[in-house]
């Protein structure tokens, strides 16, 4: 090899080198901003929350319930002690409970496929049907109260009868108070057993009561003869006549009753047997005939208003029977017009009146639908008064059963959805059909107020009065956990953990590239370093051949 090329070589090696370096000085920089970057993401590996799961134990309380006398129970929601002195309560208290509330609905049912009859009625034959089953029915609902009067004026009369001859048949109502007697005595001195004969003595004189058994038939004869409108009235049996003692001459009588005489005789001759106070209820002939004469009196002048109130009831009913044939004819001739019959397979039904029940129930709706502001065709079927009550029935609904349970909707309401279909009877694709019902249905109440709450010696609640309620109710404690609140944090946690898991993921997937990146880097380094070994060595083989053709060439100019 000559001498410059030698020197050209040593030159190219040395700018390799040089290359090796600078080569090796980049990577070198560059893994150390890989080091950088996976620091940073084990940093930020090291900052993110793991997700804990909730605890039920989180969502759990003490609760407080009670129940009353009907078995209802009541929850206690809340309770916060009086902030001021009250000698009778030291709580203020909510508390809740669930109760079915009578409730109206408005429901649309889906393809209802209402149908019409096939016979052809124009709308003024069906509106002049409508119109005069309309009027034959507030005929027969005129009908309907004037019989209910009648009935209420015969009641009213017969009740009064009943009363006057209830109390013509209380013996207490025909009682005179004797006062002022001194005493009462019995035939002989054997206080234990009933007497015949008991004398009474005031300041008047001395009566001597017999008792009925002691008098011989003839006088007993002519005693029921005396007292047959007595005993008619009732006041008395005939059987009660036993227990009756009398002071009679065949004309004039009084009596009284033996268990009073008896009692009065045993205060009167003995201080244990009861304390005498001188009185004694007692029955005289005129006293008797004239409250009976009353009685018969008054009775006497109600009888003729009875049989007349009996006689305005019977024609009432007469009434009532002509206007159910006529609203019975005018609802055949309707029906014989086209109308609705069906909604799919259920029977609709036309409402010309409503009974009581029906009437509760569709005003149970109507006064839902105008609360919530619903507008509603089936307001229309009826007239109220001020207050929002109806007061009178237009005609208009129907109703028809499905599923068990008793629904309603109006004529107009039906017909919307009829004329909205298309094809055969125009069943296809008829729009929502309104329909209506009232039921019962679970409500929560809940009332705030002052109570008297009695705890134990943990401070635990042990029975509670309130103030609108005389009973002290005994309270069980329990714990009630809040599921709802408890699956909301429980898919929050999902959610989180499903977050924290891609940025875990996220990280390593990263780091994974950093790796591999400073792996290739560091394989090129290693590169480098054999490149530069190799360099070195051919760099000193090509100096040593340089350095001879040097050496050489001195010695052959020198020579």
């Amino acid at each position: 090899m000559g001498m410059a090329a030698s020197q050209a070589r040593y030159l190219a090696l040395v700018a390799r080198k040089s290359n090796c370096e600078y080569e090796g000085q980049q990577i070198n920089q560059a893994r150390t901003v890989l080091s950088n970057q996976s620091a940073n993401l084990f940093n930020q590996m090291l900052g993110l929350k793991v997700p804990v799961p909730p605890s039920t134990s989180d969502f759990t309380k003490n609760i407080y319930t009670y129940k009353d006398g009907l078995g209802k129970e009541t929850k206690l929601e809340n309770w916060q002690q009086l902030s001021y002195s009250d000698p009778d309560y030291n709580y203020v208290v909510t508390r809740s409970y669930t109760t079915k509330r009578y409730t109206g609905a408005i429901k649309k049912m889906n393809d209802p496929q209402v149908q019409f009859t096939d016979g052809v009625s124009s709308k003024a034959d069906i509106e002049a049907a409508e119109n005069a089953v309309r009027a034959a029915n507030e005929a027969y609902q005129a009908a309907l109260k004037a019989q209910e009067d009648a009935k209420a004026n015969l009641d009213d009369i017969q009740t009064q009868i009943n009363a006057i001859k209830a109390d013509a048949a209380k013996l207490a109502n025909y009682a005179t108070e004797q006062t002022g007697i001194t005493s009462c005595t019995y035939d002989d001195g054997d206080a234990t057993t009933k007497k015949d004969e008991y004398s009474v003595t005031d300041t008047s004189g001395t009566k001597t009561y017999k008792a009925y058994s002691t008098f011989d038939e003839t006088q007993k004869a002519e005693i029921k003869t005396a007292l047959a409108d007595f005993i008619k009235s009732g006041a008395i049996s005939e059987a009660e006549l036993a227990g009756l003692y009398f002071d009679y001459n065949g004309t004039t009588y009084t009596f009284a009753k033996g268990t009073e005489l008896n009692s009065l005789a045993l205060a009167s001759g003995t201080a244990e047997a009861g304390t005498f106070d001188g009185k004694l209820n007692i029955y005289e002939k005129g006293n008797v005939d004239a409250t009976l004469l009353g009685y018969n009196t008054q009775i006497s002048a109600l009888t003729p208003l009875l049989n007349l109130a009996q006689s305005g009831y019977e024609a009432a009913q007469a009434s009532v029977d002509t206007a159910k044939t006529e609203y019975d004819e005018a609802l055949k001739a309707y029906n014989e017009l086209k109308h609705p019959t069906y909604i799919g397979n259920c029977d609709l039904v036309p409402l010309a009146e409503l009974n009581k029940d029906q009437l509760a129930e569709l005003q149970q709706v109507v006064a839902d639908m105008k609360e919530q502001g619903i507008e509603s065709k089936i307001l229309d079927c009826f007239e109220y008064d001020e207050a929002g009550n109806i007061t009178s029935y237009k005609g208009g609904v129907y109703s028809f059963k499905m599923n068990g349970v008793m629904y309603y909707t109006s004529y107009a309401d039906l017909e919307a959805s009829y004329n909205s279909g298309t094809g055969p009877n125009n069943i296809d694709g008829q729009t929502k059909l309104p329909y209506y019902n009232a039921s019962y249905i679970d409500t929560k109440i809940e009332e705030t107020e002052k109570a008297l709450v009695e705890t134990d010696g943990n401070g635990r609640f042990t029975s509670i009065r309130f103030e609108d309620d005389s009973i002290v109710y005994t309270l069980n404690m329990g714990t009630e956990t809040d599921d709802v609140a408890y699956q909301d944090a429980m898919n929050q946690y999902y959610y989180d953990n499903a977050v924290y898991d891609k940025m875990i993921r996220d990280i390593n997937a990263k780091t994974s590239i950093i790796q591999q990146e400073d792996q290739q880097l560091e394989l090129r380094l290693k590169q480098l370093d054999t490149e530069q070994s190799a360099l070195s060595t051919e760099m000193e083989a090509v100096k040593k051949v340089v350095d001879d053709n040097v050496e050489s060439s001195f010695k052959t100019f020198g020579g």
